[in-house]
């Protein structure tokens, strides 16, 4: 399964390489620290699962949401973020999934895990 991440932090970058490469099944194609080159990345490669933080400069992780689905785009979403109270924005723009910081490598394996029983691309 083909990931991204999309976080203005290289220090989460870090974290979430860590964490995924301890994962069977997952393959980190991309990261970006701002959604403009995210987004460019996305029109020309094929990604299954976006890891991206709510709250980054320019354009936040919710309306980069938007601005996926608006083009038609139903690849999957899991916000990666500090902030609760966006959790329901997120679900407005069809997130798969919703993870509060410090991220828990259990929570993080149950979510990947879900996403490949399903078969990964969205």
């Amino acid at each position: 399964m083909k990931v991204i991440i999309i976080d203005d932090e290289w220090a989460m970058h870090l974290i979430m390489e860590r964490m995924l490469a301890k994962l069977s099944g997952i393959e980190i194609v991309g990261s970006f620290q701002e959604t403009t080159a995210a987004y460019s990345y996305l029109e020309k490669h094929e990604v299954d699962l976006i890891f991206i933080d709510v709250n980054m400069p320019r354009e936040n992780g919710i309306e980069f949401a938007k601005r996926l689905r608006e083009s038609g785009s139903l690849k999957k979403l899991v916000f990666v973020t500090s902030y609760k109270e966006y959790a329901s924005a997120a679900f407005e723009v069809y997130a798969y999934d919703y993870i509060v910081k410090p991220v828990e490598p259990d929570r993080l394996r149950k979510t990947v895990q879900r996403v490949l029983s399903e078969g990964g691309i969205g």
